[in-house]
């Protein structure tokens, strides 16, 4: 019996609850990380905003002059949710940050102002540098930060304990890190051996690679409908 393990924030983890719960799959949810956002101070120029994750979008809440400038979103569900924030000139890289760069390239001009990158603290790979080495003025803004939780549940180590969890998603490097660091420090890394780790990407599943689990399943394409696919097949 499937009882899967969510550990994204509320907003992000309710598509995959409402998947799981209309396919009769158990899970349980407990977020070991929250957003904290910050002030965005004006823009210079903005050509154009650069969207890496769907939390810069939240960063946005309130900025309705920003909702006219184009939106450069890294994937189809930052894209979406840009959409329901209101902005109206989106271009969907619909893949990678590779992907997206070539869709700047493409699409961007070279002397109508600053790409504005609006990201979290953390970012994979140097999309600025590309930019810049590719003619662009670009620059990056920093719109919000990830606090991670310092322990794991009490509860939710009892789960483990009692391998009670039979699946977990990972969306990112960093959490996926901050997941494993957590059971390493409860002494839980051996109960990874009865659970099944399901990554969004490639990345993700080599950080995944740090422990033994019983199965790392990679999704074919870095999206959350493909990954969610995993349970409409047997396996």
């Amino acid at each position: 019996m499937h009882h899967v393990l969510l550990i994204r924030p509320l907003e992000d983890a309710l598509p995959i609850a409402t998947f799981l719960k209309s396919k009769g799959i158990g899970f349980s949810h407990y977020p070991l990380f929250k957003p904290r956002f910050f002030p965005l101070p004006p823009l210079k120029t903005p050509q154009a905003l650069i969207i890496t994750s769907k939390n810069s979008i939240r960063a946005l809440e309130g900025y309705e002059d920003l909702k006219k400038i184009p939106l450069y979103a890294v994937g189809e569900k930052t894209a979406e949710l840009a959409k329901q924030k209101g902005f109206v000139n989106i271009f969907n890289a619909a893949g990678t940050s590779q992907d997206l760069i070539k869709l700047i390239v493409k699409m961007g001009q070279r002397d109508k102002g600053i790409l504005w990158h609006l990201s979290g603290e953390e970012v994979k790979g140097n999309i600025i540098e590309a930019l810049t080495i590719a003619g662009f003025e670009a620059r990056r803004q920093i719109v919000y930060l990830i606090e991670d939780v310092t322990d794991l549940p009490p509860s939710l180590q009892a789960k483990l304990i009692n391998n009670s969890i039979s699946h977990i998603i990972f969306c990112s490097p960093r959490t996926t890190t901050a997941f494993i660091t957590l059971l390493k420090k409860n002494k839980l890394e051996k109960r990874a051996c009865k659970i099944i780790s399901l990554c969004l990407s490639q990345d993700v599943g080599e950080q995944a690679l740090d422990l033994k689990w019983k199965k790392v399943w990679i999704s074919p394409k870095p999206n959350l409908n493909d990954l969610l696919e995993y349970f409409d097949e047997e396996r």
